[in-house]
């Protein structure tokens, strides 16, 4: 899939700029999300380089280093191509409330967000998985805030980040060795504003405040 079927970009500013995953409670306000009900899954599994806490060696996560630039602003918001996957997945996200790392736990974990028996008596389901908590190494999202980039109302932001894999599947993707790609959403979890990087971190689009 091309970078321009993935992402219309409107005008813009631009500005220079392992895992593993765990059994956790399911919110019982989210099982009527779903035709099959909701279930949240982990188990330990391979994963594209995590971003890493502060203090961690210089050896962790060193590609994920330094500024990244960042694309879009409030009034002029990136937006997804409708009817793509990124955009289905974020509408995915938006509906069972953006869970993050403070109720489901610090590193990744899976949820299957639908399921449901063909004329064929086949079970399917679709599962998203989190990311784990965003520590955004050399502060680009942070300091596109701090600027006023996202409004005024998210400057000198002092709250956290969370990750959110950027794709859909038709199975649980919390085994061993599973890869998710390099498509992310982070959300700044106290404002709501989210950015869209189809690189792993390396650089970011703007897509506004999503609650």
């Amino acid at each position: 899939m091309s970078s321009s079927e993935m992402l219309e970009t409107p005008p813009e500013k631009r500005r220079g700029r392992a895992r593993r995953a765990r059994m956790v409670a399911i919110p019982a306000m989210l099982l009527s999300l779903t035709v099959g009900g909701l279930g949240l899954s982990a188990t330990a599994h391979a994963a594209d380089a995590p971003q890493c806490p502060p203090g961690a060696p210089p050896s962790c996560g060193a590609a994920n280093k330094g500024k990244a630039p960042v694309s879009g602003d409030e009034e002029h918001p990136g937006r997804l191509t409708p009817g793509k996957m990124q955009d289905k997945t974020l509408k995915t996200w938006q509906r069972i409330g953006w869970p993050n790392w403070r109720n489901i736990g610090d590193r990744d974990t899976s949820i299957q967000v639908s399921s449901w028996v063909d004329q064929q008596r086949r079970q399917h389901g679709e599962w998203v998985e989190t990311g784990g908590r965003y520590w955004d190494n050399g502060g680009s999202l942070r300091d596109f805030m701090n600027e006023g980039f996202a409004g005024s109302s998210s400057q000198n932001y002092q709250g956290t980040f969370q990750e959110y894999v950027a794709t859909t599947f038709d199975h649980d993707p919390s085994g061993e060795g599973e890869r998710t790609g390099q498509d992310r959403f982070v959300r700044a979890i106290s404002t709501g504003d989210v950015w869209f990087t189809r690189d792993h971190y390396n650089s970011f689009t703007y897509l506004g405040k999503q609650q």
